[in-house]
């Protein structure tokens, strides 16, 4: 699959913070997610994991100023091993469930949740993702409901961001941010009241922030100011 304003918009949204060194790219592609983390986090490594062959990934990243710090693995992340977790983990994954597939294989194993069950992408994460970690993903919104409840009781949602196509379109997308859940054990009697970006500690309790994001005006190519300034800073340019 090609550039795509999924991964744009999840490249550019993912909330980078100043001590995340460790970065995973779950399902890279072309590796278009895996460069934008890495044009924003001049000081962290970025990995780029995906069943495919992740050839293309690498010229990519071979042909951006960020070479040195982005590297791929051609392997199933539910076998993908480190020798250390990561401080933010991103995906654009396939989502489809009960939806027919493709001919094409790999538009199925790019689009269909066949390769990579929610379940196993959830398990991936827990297992891969350092305390106080966070994971970032896009999906279609019916999709978004199916992995929110998978997640249940296991991550903990902490931002979410739903995206309309036009200000008249229903919501598409659903750009979620999570963290690892606290077990009953660990979850303070009395939690605080919020909880900001930047706490290094796990957190359950509060309540996630939520906002909408419209990504055209309704005329032909004509992007909303918000879209443009989430973006801007993102087309590369080689």
């Amino acid at each position: 699959m090609k550039v795509g304003t999924d991964g744009v918009l999840l490249g550019a949204w993912a909330a980078v913070r100043p001590q995340d060194r460790r970065m995973l790219d779950i399902g890279t592609g072309t590796g278009l997610i895996a460069l934008m983390l890495a044009q924003r986090a001049p000081e962290a490594h970025v990995t780029g994991v995906d069943i495919d062959d992740v050839g293309q990934a690498r010229e990519n990243a071979a042909a951006s100023p960020w070479s040195g710090r982005v590297a791929f693995a051609q392997c199933p992340v539910q076998e993908f091993e480190t020798p250390e977790p990561f401080d933010l983990i991103v995906s654009n994954p396939p989502f489809f469930v009960d939806s027919l597939t493709c001919p094409d294989r790999g538009r199925t194993a790019a689009r269909h949740a066949v390769h990579l069950p929610f379940g196993d992408l959830r398990d991936a994460v827990l297992r891969l993702l350092a305390p106080g970690g966070r994971f970032a993903v896009i999906l279609p919104t019916a999709e978004a409901e199916r992995f929110l409840a998978v997640c249940a009781g296991r991550l903990a949602l902490v931002r979410r961001t739903d995206v309309r196509t036009t200000p008249r379109r229903p919501a598409k997308r659903a750009l979620m941010e999570f963290v690892r859940a606290a077990s009953p054990a660990d979850r303070p009697a009395d939690p605080p009241a919020d909880c900001s970006a930047d706490c290094s500690a796990d957190c359950s309790a509060a309540v996630p922030e939520v906002s909408e994001l419209v990504v055209g005006t309704g005329e032909h190519e004509c992007y909303t100011p918000e879209y443009r300034a989430l973006t801007r800073d993102f087309y590369l340019k080689f």
